[in-house]
């Protein structure tokens, strides 16, 4: 006879959505230094060649992929600042689950 799982600690519990913001934080760190390596790396093609457009595009997108990992880190802080914040009124007041929280902060 097969029994149902229950869990003993919620599935998003702080220190799980913790441990994955610095994963996604530390991911987007290495991601930027690749994006500038790159970014280099083509420079120094456009510096040899500066009549290659193909080297001129893709340098650019290196710059805009590490903006965007930048940004995205910074996103992510600052839904865990709100979270905080909003869980020390959540104390307060009504308490808010963290999905339907999650999904408020980033249609902002």
């Amino acid at each position: 006879m097969v029994r149902n799982y229950i869990l003993k600690t919620p599935v998003m519990d702080a220190n799980r959505l913790q441990k994955i913001s610095k994963k996604i934080i530390s991911e987007c760190s290495e991601d930027r230094k690749k994006a500038l390596e790159v970014h280099q790396y083509f420079k120094n093609m456009v510096e040899e060649n500066p009549q290659d457009a193909a080297a001129k595009s893709l340098m650019v997108d290196c710059l805009k992929l590490a903006q965007s990992s930048k940004v995205n880190a910074i996103k992510l802080i600052t839904l865990l600042a709100k979270m905080e914040m909003s869980k020390d009124s959540n104390n307060k007041g009504s308490v808010k689950s963290v999905f339907s929280e999650l999904d408020s902060m980033t249609n902002e």
